[in-house]
């Protein structure tokens, strides 16, 4: 490794120069030269290609590489440092000298290890990185395929949670820091910083020989590569767990709003490891740091880093609590501008050699397809006319109705004249329930008898239907005006006239998603309190702040009360005694599972998770608890 140059040029001194301190004074026409004409370097070269290359590489690729890494420096590559001798007729010159001295008279140093194996072996730490980002959730959900539910694995999951720290989830953290994971995101969460950091510096190869870039890598060099490529491989968890058509929902049982805690904290983990990548490399070559400021490459390294650092505070929670149009702005622009900076990064550097590119085609493309799939539901739902009721004289809460719509999961509405930001649109997500065939009479009178109950939760929160009828499909959304659009839409509504005040917009409604898939285990249950279902044993316990929203479902209402195992409770202006409730039905005996969905502000369903971790660690049956919400 400390091998001298036989190279006639002499740097002042005319003291021998090891190759590794040569490139690292990096003379950009004596060095070049040198190793142009080292013959024990070229051929020691060759004969590593021979050797550790794999066998279907061809010459011709073989040739091409050749004449772009024998001279390498931290110099741009030019024409003049294409080897006056190929590979072929330099391997042919090593393999004569073997035969003329013997093998046993060769040296060689740390001869198992192959031509830029550090980069073999940072390729499939980032892919198993990659891939055991997105399995482990599809092995983790697929548990619940299994026949039955035993108590056991019920209290496993409801155990699971529970907040890691505290009695908050859904409600922030003291000081507005953020939102405390679960136990079990906290599980993942932990292994992906684990993994990762010992990724980023284990095993540590001290001797990598020979080696066409830098024939001694020390550990500083190593961590700053496996840090960039640990923060490329994470990519595709980034993009996919943050995308509304995440195909993770489809085939687990986990929440969106849990992916996109997980988005959170694997973004985290990729702007340090892109940070510490740009500042360990920055650190490394500093002492020639003028000749790279003026390399494309680096200055591409240092767009990328900066956009994706800047997207942590322009992301943190009161930012995306008092502007969260601007955030929503923010994050898509400067998420662009890392992915083109980290492409161009790697190109300057590496063209298409290397395969790096791959990890920004991933996530550019899992981008590109959420939003083309996003538009093929946009479109398939048409331009439609929503009607805005004002419920009570002061519009605190208001009624949308959407002809020939039926959604179910949760839908995003967007109104394109409701002001110059025609592209806002805010999802209401939906919890449905079975209520039969409309009565005869209800029919008659032209009522929505058919519906799902819904409730949008934090920005813009409270409760949501929808309805339909065999005659007319029809959407209705209940909700309380709180900042932005639905703020806009109160406003537009007290403009207008009549009694009640009545509005007609133009409507783009992008449905039908599923925030939560754990709705589906509902269907083990054979009793659901703080929920309706049909021919279950059912309790909806529901607490309004003003009698109006009571007033606007009860058709819907009337229609659960026919089904006789429904029991209805309502409150109007007062908290319901949830933790009362909760210890009735729990405390029950039943053979089947008991399902316990809440919908609602986030205090009460922070409370609701809390009384369900604590009470059905002693229920006699499996209990299946879903928090029916949608947060940022």
């Amino acid at each position: 490794m400390g091998s001298t140059l036989t190279c006639s040029e002499a740097l002042p001194g005319d003291k021998p120069v090891s190759r590794r301190r040569r490139r690292q004074l990096a003379g950009p026409s004596a060095s070049t030269e040198c190793y142009l004409k080292d013959a024990a370097y070229t051929r020691t070269l060759a004969l590593c290609l021979s050797d550790h290359c794999p066998s279907s590489l061809r010459i011709s690729e073989r040739e091409e590489w050749w004449e772009k890494n024998v001279a390498v420096t931290i110099m741009p590559w030019t024409e003049d440092m294409i080897p006056p001798l190929g590979y072929g007729e330099t391997l042919l010159h090593a393999k004569a000298d073997i035969a003329r001295l013997g093998l046993a008279n060769i040296p060689f140093h740390c001869p198992e290890c192959p031509l830029e194996w550090f980069k073999d072996q940072n390729g499939r730490n980032a892919v198993g990185v990659a891939i055991s980002t997105i399995v482990i959730p599809l092995f983790l959900s697929l548990v619940r395929l299994l026949p039955g539910r035993s108590l056991w694995y019920s209290r496993l999951e409801i155990a699971l949670q529970k907040p890691l720290i505290g009695r908050r989830h859904r409600s922030p953290m003291v000081g507005n820091v953020g939102l405390m994971p679960t136990r079990g995101q906290s599980l993942y969460i932990a292994y992906i910083i684990i993994s990762q950091t010992f990724l980023s510096i284990f095993p540590i190869i001290t001797t990598s020989y020979p080696d066409s870039l830098w024939p001694d890598r020390h550990v500083m060099l190593q961590v700053g590569d496996r840090t960039g490529d640990l923060a490329m491989a994470n990519f595709l968890a980034v993009f996919l767990f943050s995308s509304r058509n995440n195909i993770l929902l489809w085939m687990t049982n986990w929440s969106h709003s849990t992916f996109l805690t997980l988005h959170r904290w694997i973004s985290y983990v990729l702007i340090i490891e892109t940070s510490l990548h740009s500042l360990i490399l920055l650190i490394y070559y500093w002492t020639i740091r003028d000749a790279r400021q003026q390399e494309l490459g680096w200055i591409w390294g240092i767009v990328g880093t900066m956009a994706l650092v800047l997207l942590w505070p322009a992301s943190i929670l009161p930012v995306r609590q008092k502007a969260y149009e601007f955030f929503l702005a923010f994050h898509q622009i400067f998420s662009a501008i890392g992915l083109i900076g980290t492409f161009y990064h790697i190109y300057e550097f590496y063209k298409y050699d290397w395969g790096f590119e791959i990890w920004v085609y991933i996530g550019g493309g899992i981008w590109a397809l959420d939003r083309i799939v996003r538009l093929i539901r946009l479109f398939s739902n048409g331009i439609r006319t929503a009607t805005v009721t004002a419920l009570d004289a002061e519009a605190e809460y208001i009624q949308i109705d959407i002809d020939g719509i039926v959604a179910h999961g949760h839908a995003y509405l967007s109104f394109p004249t409701l002001s110059w930001r025609f592209w806002e649109n805010h999802p209401y997500s939906v919890l449905p329930t079975f209520t039969g065939l409309p009565s005869q009479d209800a029919a008659a009178k032209g009522s929505d008898s058919d519906s799902a109950e819904k409730k949008e939760s934090d920005s813009d929160a409270s409760s949501v239907s929808s309805a339909t009828t065999e005659i007319k499909p029809r959407t209705t959304i209940l909700l309380r005006p709180m900042n932005g659009l639905t703020k806009s839409l109160a406003r537009r509504l007290l403009a207008g006239s009549g009694k009640p005040k009545r509005i007609t917009l133009p409507v783009l409604v992008e449905s039908s998603y599923h925030s939560n898939p754990a709705t589906h285990d509902l269907a083990h249950c054979s009793t659901l309190p703080l929920h309706s279902w049909w021919r279950v044993r059912s309790r909806l316990a529901w607490g309004v702040r003003n009698e109006c929203l009571i007033r606007a479902v009860e058709p819907q209402l009337e229609e659960l009360k026919r089904n006789p195992t429904f029991q209805l409770q309502t409150r109007v202006g007062e908290r319901l005694s949830l933790l009362d409730i909760l210890k009735e039905e729990i405390e029950k005996d039943g053979k089947d599972a008991l399902g316990i969905v809440v919908c609602g502000p986030t205090g009460m369903a922070d409370e609701v998770r809390f009384a369900v971790g604590e009470l059905a660690l002693k229920a006699k049956r499996a209990v299946v608890f879903v928090d029916e919400a949608f947060s940022w």
